[in-house]
């Protein structure tokens, strides 16, 4: 589980899908409006907006621009040209060695209501740690007043209930860290929650009519690719088969109709570490990650609400082979890693059109 370590450089491919333009007449709707504004310089305040989302990887960031701002057509998982109508923020960022601070940003309006699309650069496991993403959603907050934040992206999953594919949905996140430079956080080990939660009322539509199926990307094909790379990259993984390494939450059988999971009040576990879920350890969870807490924790300090919407790209992965001999952690976290590159940009799309249902529908 992690929105940093999966932070890959897309590869050209031609045997994967592009994400499909999307039918919005299919659930009687329209898109979302791009909205032009002035900004000068990245010193510059942000402009206001009713609703923020916030985003982190390469692969959540293509799939949010395609849902929100260019859904008409198709997007392949390594097209760049669409970032040009992205604007770089940097007001009062921090000296970073990690990236430019404090990340990109656009404007849409949905149904009267202006929507920033935001693309983080600031990261809970990365220089400045918790002390530069603090301050980045404080600013956001400062200059745009929205009314409601989402933090949306990857996620690892908490149970092997979980499919790859599937997105949860809560207002609550738990927080353990264990860096140094994270180490004096006064809410550390505890949990933040929002009294608000979304309508749910447009994402039965959404599940008919628009998310993609994990199948037709993660075909027995693929897999079998994806053994053959792990079998190149870990040379002590020969013996592993696909039997070995494709459980319940990977099965081609039980990807062919994506979920939403709403979990109100069932907190999502943030941490600053690499953590992969061993069976259902973490099922007192609803998904890992390494963020929200703490976008949530500075938005309740402002009264704002928050929702976190987090799509399964790492669902649980096997411990043990069919015969019961434990699977080596690296060879774990290699595989994970194998699906996520593979998958995150479509486990995205989905958690993207969910962040939109959640958005649109009456609350």
């Amino acid at each position: 589980m992690s929105n940093i370590t999966h932070e890959v450089k897309r590869i050209k491919t031609t045997h994967l899908p592009p994400l499909p333009a999307i039918s919005w007449d299919k659930i009687n709707e329209e898109a979302p409006r791009n909205i032009k504004f002035d900004y000068k310089s990245p010193n510059d305040r942000l402009p206001h907006a009713d609703i923020v989302v916030i985003t982190w990887t390469s692969a959540e960031w293509s799939a949010l621009d395609h849902v929100f701002a260019n859904s008409n057509e198709t997007r392949k998982s390594y097209d760049e040209s669409w970032r040009d109508n992205w604007m770089l923020y940097s007001r009062n960022a921090m000296k970073s060695d990690f990236s430019k601070l404090w990340g990109y940003f656009r404007l849409v309006e949905i149904k009267g209501r202006r929507v920033m699309l935001f693309k983080s650069e600031a990261h809970l496991a990365h220089p400045p740690y918790i002390e530069g993403l603090t301050q980045m959603v404080q600013n956001i907050i400062d200059d745009s007043q929205p009314k409601h934040i989402y933090s949306i992206g990857t996620a690892g999953g908490s149970s092997l209930t979980e499919m790859l594919g599937d997105t949860v949905i809560t207002n609550s996140g738990h927080i353990i860290l264990e860096k140094k430079e994270n180490e004096n956080v006064s809410y550390n080990k505890q949990t933040v929650t929002c009294n608000w939660f979304p309508s749910l009322e447009m994402q039965q539509k959404i599940t008919d009519n628009l998310l993609m199926s994990m199948n037709q990307v993660l075909t027995p094909h693929e897999l079998n690719h994806l053994l053959d790379r792990l079998h190149k990259e870990k040379p002590h993984s020969l013996a592993l088969t696909l039997n070995d390494l494709v459980n319940a939450p990977l099965n081609p059988q039980n990807l062919k109709q994506a979920r939403i999971l709403p979990c109100k009040n069932i907190p999502l576990l943030t941490t600053d570490y690499y953590f992969i879920a061993d069976g259902n350890d973490s099922s007192g969870y609803c998904t890992l990650e390494m963020d929200d807490t703490v976008v949530g924790h500075v938005a309740k300090e402002n009264q704002v609400d928050f929702t976190f919407v987090r799509n399964i790209s790492d669902p649980i992965v096997t411990s043990e082979t069919v015969s019961g001999t434990a699977i080596p952690s690296d060879i774990r976290e290699s595989w994970s890693s194998l699906i996520y590159e593979t998958c995150g940009f479509y486990t995205s799309f989905n958690g993207a059109l969910t962040t939109w249902g959640c958005i649109i529908g009456k609350s």
